[in-house]
């Protein structure tokens, strides 16, 4: 069986893409939905959402958890739990939920502070995000998309670039959706750009021959790092872009449903952690970004294993 989703849900938001993205997810992947809301309180305790609440929960929240059980159970063709999670942050509450469920994804929102088609990484998803021992999805705000057709990876020739390329392919396969695999190479260097390097380089020009022989060079490279990720029956698109690496990768979200990172390059192993290139790329994203956590070479397997 797949390792479950784990949807972080805020019973007193407004805003249902964490959600929307989970159901989707849980639909391509086979994988069990747990939605996990946290309030506050003193132990840390798990219980089923059909239990008796806490008087600290305001009828609003109950209101809400009630319309959300509801709509889990009309769901078919998914295997959806809902449970109310006690913790003294939201943040503790959600790792501690991700880490117990043994979770293959987690899905979290964005703050509400940010606009409709924007993420703003709030404190709370910020905390969850590093650290996390799965893949972590982060929705914009306001998202209304669900079936995957268009899979992004951002590649380097990297470890993390090349586990990015094989999640991708992975996710890809699974919904039936092509790929698009971008590539963004420093202008003033040619070099394949360092996600989360702090030198993003400076604008420059390139001569026709220049840029050619980096085309090959780069379909080349992603030809080969495809093969090794079985996805050579994928039908894979390969983009290059010379600039920075942040604002060239948010001008795809625009048509992709789900972009695909690798995290920042040192770090413990099995933990997300965000780089500034990663963080930016959340904040301006017009869709799901995932998160693969340091050093699993197939963070996505477990996920996937119904597959």
């Amino acid at each position: 069986m797949s390792a479950p989703i784990v949807v972080g849900f805020d019973p007193n938001g407004a805003d249902d893409a964490p959600v929307r993205f989970g159901l989707a997810a849980a639909r391509f992947t086979g994988a069990p939905l747990i939605v996990a809301a946290v309030y506050g309180g003193g132990l840390l305790t798990n219980r089923l959402a059909d239990g008796e609440f806490r008087e600290e929960l305001s009828a609003e929240a109950h209101a809400a958890f009630n319309r959300l059980r509801t709509r889990l159970e009309g769901e078919a063709g998914v295997r959806a739990e809902l449970r109310l999670v006690e913790a003294v942050t939201a943040a503790r509450g959600l790792t501690v939920a991700l880490e117990e469920e043994g979770a293959g994804l987690g899905v979290l929102g964005s703050t509400s502070r940010g606009a409709v088609g924007r993420t703003v990484v709030g404190s709370t998803a910020e905390r969850v995000i590093h650290g996390a021992p799965c893949p972590i999805a982060v929705v914009p705000h306001g998202f209304e998309g669900g079936e995957l057709h268009t899979v992004g990876v951002a590649f380097t020739r990297t470890p993390e670039g090349e586990q990015a390329l094989r999640s991708g392919v992975a996710l890809a396969r699974a919904a039936g959706a092509a790929l698009r695999v971008i590539t963004v190479l420093r202008e003033e260097q040619g070099a394949v750009v360092v996600p989360h390097a702090s030198d993003v380089g400076r604008a420059g020009l390139y001569d026709e021959q220049s840029a050619a022989q980096h085309r090959v060079a780069v379909a080349e490279t992603v030809e080969s790092a495809l093969e090794q990720a079985g996805g050579g029956d994928i039908n894979a698109e390969t983009e290059l872009v010379y600039g920075d690496p942040a604002d060239s990768l948010i001008g795809f979200t625009g048509s992709l449903d789900l972009l695909v990172m690798g995290s920042r390059a040192y770090g413990p192993q099995r933990a997300v952690l965000l780089g500034g290139v990663s963080r930016r790329v959340i904040a301006g994203s017009q869709c799901p970004v995932v998160v693969l956590p340091r050093g699993a070479e197939h963070p996505l397997r477990e996920l996937l294993a119904s597959r």
